[in-house]
């Protein structure tokens, strides 16, 4: 996404814990031309969150889209999910929204503009077994942006959701090979959610679902 996004004119701020990847992806974008900035962040850290804000507007002077795509995926069995396993996928992926949401709707609000993208999952519309504390993040995010679709809209603030189906990240990866009809590339959800980001400011794409066209979502065929 990041790629997608600056490969369009847009100016990007990266924010992920580990350093070498951020180093690696603001070497490619500015490569090819485009302008990034890249923070370690961990979203489940406040203090982190609002040096990684502060010193995009340093850098760039605006905040104009919000992505949240930080997440874990967990599979343990629900009597087997021990409270810090819990707490470590419920921090990431909810909390960590809410603070990179919040840092956005401040800076947002005083511009009288910007729209935020949250990424969801299928799993916040029909859950898988064994993922209880993600399918409870990604319908709790689900919540998340309707409130702050609210919250927002009286300041020209837009809050989306996007429910991708299995997309062919390590964050999918469970070791075995696969066939890539069954995943969605991760350029494709780039596409999708350069789409969303690029309407009028006052239209906001509020939800929306993308699967692969075989996965079993829709009934029995």
């Amino acid at each position: 996404m990041a790629v997608e996004f600056a490969r369009s004119g847009v100016s990007v701020v990266l924010g992920a814990r580990r350093k070498e990847p951020l180093d690696q992806l603001v070497a490619e974008i500015e490569g090819s031309g485009g302008r990034a900035l890249a923070m370690v962040c961990d979203v489940m850290v406040e203090a982190q969150v609002r040096a990684l804000f502060a010193a995009g507007l340093e850098r760039f002077g605006r905040i104009d889209i919000l992505i949240n795509n930080a997440g874990v995926a967990d599979h343990t069995p629900t009597e087997d999910l021990s409270l810090d396993r819990w707490s470590e996928v419920i921090g990431t992926n909810l909390t960590g929204a809410f603070l990179c949401a919040r840092e956005a709707l401040r800076i947002m609000k005083g511009q009288g503009a910007g729209r935020m993208i949250h990424i969801g999952s299928l799993s916040a519309l029909v859950p898988r077994q064994n993922t209880i504390a993600y399918a409870a993040s990604k319908f709790a995010l689900a919540g998340l942006n309707h409130s702050l679709a609210i919250d927002g809209r009286d300041h020209g603030v837009a809050s989306s959701i996007y429910h991708p189906g299995v997309v062919g990240t390590a964050l999918a990866s469970d070791g075995r090979e696969r066939d890539p009809l069954t995943r969605i590339g991760p350029d494709i959800v780039a596409r999708a959610v350069l789409a969303m980001a690029d309407l009028p400011d006052h239209v906001n794409f509020v939800e929306g679902t993308m699967l692969p066209l075989t996965m079993p979502f829709l009934g029995r065929g």
